[in-house]
């Protein structure tokens, strides 16, 4: 009797085994097809050139295909919300700024906010910077508002996103500068900024420093809205030293997936993008374009989140009320 209980038992766990074993298998063999990574803005601008630079090395070191899908426009709103449809099994996140998780949804209701994705990984800071084309003879920020306060009009500002942090930073140093002319004018992404800028469309260009670059002298910096200088631009001011310590915004960029995502790839995501930024080559690569390796794991870049939500919250809800 012992005997044939002892088999009947070994038979139940083979055939438990049986069933779990391939779950397990498949977990363990994950990523084993593509990943869709969503960039909700232009093609060829800085956190473009960060994916692609992180999904080459997934190729080249794990095998791991990485396909990244642009859907430029409406401040990031229409690829978040093909995130929140997608299924979440891993397959599908999204490279956006927390100023798509966070000042976009309190600005305008877009059916989410930060809390409705999963964070996966913290990537990137880059450092936003007011660019002018170099031959316009605007030599720094006081110097443009006042030829805007002379010449209404003539001049304008251009940012990626019509709801967004450059917005509302825009809005809030014009404060200091009430009787010039300078209006706001978005764009669908970085690079499509930029050209508007080199082709005359815009006076000036708000966008991270990456994204002008690579047009060298054609283009100067004339203030970074970072918390300190910029030490590849030294001699260029910070907004906060010129005009007021609040005057600070900083571009922050991360992966976020769906939400219910399964805690072991949630896990193995974490492990893949913390590798990728601490290889010596892809450090190499952001480095020679100004991009600013930042990882911070899941956790850590949902902290930065709510801390990053937290703090446009009451003057997002200001700037609504004497807009109305």
């Amino acid at each position: 009797m012992k005997r044939r209980l002892f088999i009947s038992a070994c038979a139940l766990l083979a055939l438990a085994m049986a069933f779990v074993t391939p779950a397990r298998q498949a977990d363990a063999a994950y990523p084993d097809r593509p990943i869709t990574l969503i960039m909700p803005f232009g093609t060829g601008n800085a956190p473009d050139t960060t994916a692609r630079i992180i999904a080459e090395y997934f190729q080249s070191k794990h095998g791991i295909t990485m396909l990244i899908v642009s859907k430029p426009g409406g401040s990031g709103i229409p690829g978040l919300i093909d995130l929140l449809k997608a299924k979440p099994d891993g397959y599908t996140l999204c490279l956006t700024s927390a100023n798509a998780l966070t000042v976009v949804p309190q600005v305008k209701p877009c059916g989410f906010t930060y809390k409705d994705f999963t964070s996966v990984a913290q990537l990137a800071v880059f450092t936003m910077g007011w660019g002018v084309k170099s031959d316009s003879g605007i030599t720094s920020v006081d110097d443009l508002m006042a030829k805007a306060k002379a010449h209404p009009k003539k001049y304008s500002l251009g940012s990626p996103g019509s709801l967004t942090a450059q917005r509302f930073f825009h809005a809030q140093l014009m404060k200091h500068f009430p009787d010039s002319d300078l209006p706001y004018v978005p764009y669908d992404g970085g690079a499509e900024l930029v050209t508007a800028l080199l082709g005359n469309h815009i006076s000036v260009a708000y966008t991270p420093i990456p994204n002008m670059l690579p047009h060298g002298d054609a283009i100067r910096i004339i203030a970074v809205s970072s918390r300190e200088r910029d030490p590849n631009y030294p001699d260029v001011p910070t907004f906060a030293e010129l005009y007021g310590k609040d005057l600070v915004f900083e571009s922050i960029y991360g992966v976020v997936a769906p939400k219910n995502i399964p805690a072991d790839r949630l896990q193995r995501l974490e492990e893949l993008f913390k590798e990728a930024l601490a290889d010596p080559g892809v450090k190499e690569k952001m480095a020679n374009l100004y991009i600013t390796p930042g990882y911070l794991s899941g956790k850590e870049f949902g902290d930065v989140l709510k801390s990053y939500n937290d703090f446009f919250a009451d003057p997002i809800k200001q700037y609504l009320e004497q807009n109305k």
